[in-house]
């Protein structure tokens, strides 16, 4: 499951220009101002006591203390102060804010977001007051997470963003990105809570109150939560309401493919093949469709057995993109596997030419041949197969949107001498067939009948239609 993180460290950047909170209990921790009634409800005044005393000098030594360790100390002792205060009297909201400020000094920050809100409903003003410390402090978490995310050290990011929220959970960005986040780890249960707290949070009046700027990089990502809440929900096995979501999506967006394709994957998961081959059926006949849209519908026939439509489908893929190697060997292997020999040997030959070491396309050509009564190709290709020293197999190209690609596979030596090297020299095609660059990568084989992966990069600004390669010896 692919997660996009491009918002969320941009938003680190922004953040970057607005500060952040310091680890300690800086804020203020007296007593503030305030009637005893707020919205014309009763409300206790905030209490001095020796307790919160003493958690008030503990706070002051700890913001101005020379070094962590020292400064460490004086908010623990904090901490077990704002505590006495509130086992001494649970209604002094003064108890609750300064042992929030101390857990905020010790990086407890569940605590943290737990005393801060108890004393916010003991007390309504300091919601007000300690609004900013609390956001700083998020803002703080939200730019330490952000290098995990980018360093894939998603299980440390999670952490940090869930502290992140239970300081201040009057911004959804973190809730969006726990969500994908926890979709990434496969734990799905919080991934749903997450997304659904955010879309709930979307909803709110907060929305409303915000700058636009702001609102619309929240909407922005609002938007991408149904698609992803269905992909959670498919790669959970709950099929049933994976395809109730995917067809609430369909149903809003019907000429979203990826949508529609989306819907036919979770209908095959759940056995629906007949309903999945109808979605993909409907999906064939519609116009302007590109390469890739081709063949992703060719992969949903194919793996319903739907041999024959495959083939077209595949077929329509390589007439898009003439020289999409992947697209033309789902082709052959389609039309084989539907007894379209006929079909089979062209298209082989045409796999073969951008894949010259595939055992596998000689030995479909062979077959096909061989059918055909045509003895003469059926020699010559498995003459190919036996001549090969080194064979390529499992080869899959993978486009990037801005721009390039990457082709994986394995280098199998079949002859060589353990240690000898092969040159692959990669080609790299636009939509149209015209060559848009080369990419060589050199591989040292190993024993006879031993396999090696490869994955060649091609950075490119161009959009990558296909691929072939040539490979020489020594």
């Amino acid at each position: 499951m692919t997660i996009r993180f491009g918002l969320v460290l941009a938003m680190a950047t922004l953040f970057g220009a607005t500060g952040c909170a310091s680890g300690g209990g800086g804020g203020g921790s007296g007593v503030t101002g305030g009637g005893g009634a707020v919205a014309g409800n009763e409300v206790a005044r905030p209490r001095e006591t020796d307790s919160t005393r003493a958690a008030e000098r503990a706070l002051d030594a700890g913001d101005g203390a020379s070094d962590e360790a020292e400064a460490q100390m004086h908010y623990q002792q904090a901490l077990t102060s704002a505590e006495a205060a509130i086992a001494e009297d649970s209604t002094n909201a003064l108890a609750y804010r300064l042992a929030a400020l101390a857990a905020l000094g010790t990086e407890d920050y569940q605590a943290a977001g737990g005393y801060f809100d108890r004393a916010a409903e003991l007390y309504p003003l300091y919601e007000f007051e300690d609004a900013g410390i609390r956001e700083r402090t998020w803002i703080d978490l939200y730019q330490q997470a952000a290098p995990l995310v980018e360093a894939q050290d998603y299980e440390a990011a999670v952490q940090v963003f869930e502290n992140a929220n239970a300081i201040f959970d009057d911004r959804p960005e973190a809730m969006f990105t726990l969500g994908q986040l926890y979709a990434q780890l496969r734990q799905h249960d919080q991934s749903i809570e997450n997304l659904d707290a955010a879309l709930a949070f979307m909803q709110s009046d907060v929305v409303t109150e915000v700058d636009s700027a702001t609102a619309a990089a929240w909407q922005e990502q609002a938007a991408e939560i149904p698609m992803l809440r269905a992909q959670v929900l498919a790669d959970a096995g709950q099929f049933e309401e994976a395809a109730a979501a995917y067809r609430g999506l369909t149903a809003e967006d019907p000429t979203n493919l990826d949508l529609v394709r989306g819907l036919a994957t979770i209908l095959m998961q759940m056995g629906d093949e007949a309903g999945a081959l109808e979605v993909y059926q409907d999906l064939l006949t519609r116009p302007g469709l590109t390469a890739q849209d081709y063949y992703a519908i060719g992969v949903g026939f194919y793996q319903a057995n739907d041999y024959d439509q495959a083939s077209t489908a595949f077929g329509r893929a390589a007439e898009a993109s003439p020289r999409d190697r992947d697209a033309l060997e789902m082709w052959a292997r389609s039309a084989q596997l539907d007894s379209a020999f006929a079909a089979v040997p062209d298209v082989a030959e045409r796999w073969i030419e951008l894949d010259p070491n595939s055992q596998n396309a000689y030995l479909i050509l062979a077959q096909a041949a061989n059918q055909l009564g045509d003895q003469t190709t059926t020699r010559e290709a498995v003459q190919a197969v036996e001549a090969l020293e080194v064979a390529m197999d499992q080869l899959q190209l993978q486009r990037y949107s801005s721009g390039g690609g990457a082709v994986s596979g394995s280098v199998m030596n079949k002859t060589l001498d353990a240690g000898q090297s092969v040159t692959l020299t990669f080609t790299f095609y636009g939509t149209s067939g015209s060559p848009i660059g080369t990419v060589t990568e050199t591989v040292t084989v190993a024993a006879p009948d031993m396999a090696q992966i490869i994955n060649v990069e091609f950075d490119s600004t161009e959009l990558v239609g296909g691929y072939g390669y040539e490979l020489t010896v020594g």
